[in-house]
């Protein structure tokens, strides 16, 4: 019989697993016909709104945050959710959904870096290390596999790595800034910033101004639905759970389950190629993924029993 007490845990993993491989594919989707960051901010706006709802229904005696906790938050929605995602909607109007879920599979390779540099972190082990070269190399082939080609070029794969040291740094953020002890306000408020801040780059980019809802089609819509209910409410807050109450190297798995799921349903569903070359450099990142997660958690990543909230500081995604 299985343990009651594993269940969340075991819940929040599948929706961080396999929901979140499946939204490169609905990204895809989406910004064939929505403009990517006001995609983003729709998604981020509508995911906050749910969770932010359900923290009032369950909560409603509870104090509304303060500034420095809408401070925390703000950070986190720049680093998860501007720098972020918005970066890897933008990308994915160029590139195969799998090969962005490949990039975005470095996110646990920069991990224990930038907790290294932080007070108190410790030194990567040689085998972390290892994994993140032999990760960087997974990229380069996937370039030389599919530059030439119209795939993944040198300047794509930057942007993408940029978004998952952003993504990475956020991770590591969460434990250092002030966010509501809730954990469904805690996934809110980062949402909520962030879905303002997209929608001011999408302003300023002027993409919004040549938006034309008329144009937006069923599968656009389809897929930012999906992502606003299963891609950001249910994982969004599986993911921000884990991270409180799982080391963050832990939780990091996710990054090398995504884009195996990535990239069977890019192939499967929307015809994208799988050639000899990108199947090696799937192997090659996916394995270094692995080594690196299972090397042991650093101590900077477990929960911190002086957090100043009962729980750590929360996460996003």
């Amino acid at each position: 019989m299985p343990d009651r007490d594993a269940l969340p845990t075991v819940a929040a993993f599948a929706a961080i697993y396999l929901i979140w491989g499946s939204t490169f594919l609905a990204i895809r989707y989406a910004v064939e016909t929505i403009p990517p960051y006001m995609m983003m901010s729709g998604r981020s706006l509508g995911g906050g709104l749910i969770l932010l709802g359900l923290w009032r229904l369950r909560e409603p005696a509870a104090p509304w945050p303060s500034r420095g906790e809408w401070a925390g938050a703000a950070i986190l929605g720049w680093l998860f959710f501007v720098t972020g995602h918005g970066l890897l909607a933008r990308e994915e109007q160029y590139v195969p959904s799998g090969s962005a879920a490949l990039c975005a599979a470095t996110i646990p390779l920069f991990v224990p870096l930038l907790a290294w540099i932080v007070p108190g972190g410790t030194r990567p082990s040689a085998r972390t290390s290892a994994a993140l070269a032999a990760g960087f190399l997974g990229v380069a082939l996937l370039v030389a596999a599919q530059g030439s080609g119209g795939g993944l070029t040198a300047v794509d794969a930057s942007i993408l790595l940029f978004m998952a040291l952003s993504w990475a740094s956020g991770t590591v953020a969460t434990r250092h800034v002030r966010v509501p002890s809730s954990p469904l306000a805690a996934s809110a408020l980062p949402l909520l910033a962030g879905a303002a801040m997209l929608a001011v780059v999408s302003l300023v980019s002027g993409e919004a101004g040549g938006f034309d809802a008329a144009a937006v089609s069923g599968k656009s819509l389809a897929g930012l639905a999906y992502l606003v209910v299963m891609g950001t409410a249910v994982t969004f807050s599986a993911y921000m759970w884990l991270l409180r109450h799982v080391a963050a190297t832990r939780v990091a798995t996710y990054a090398f389950v995504n884009p195996a799921v990535a990239v069977v349903l890019g192939w499967a569903v929307a015809g994208e190629g799988l050639s000899p070359g990108t199947l090696l450099a799937t192997a090659v990142i996916i394995g270094a993924v692995a080594v690196a997660v299972s090397d042991r958690p650093r101590r900077q990543l477990e929960p911190s029993a002086g957090s100043a909230s009962p729980s750590p500081s929360s996460a996003s995604s």
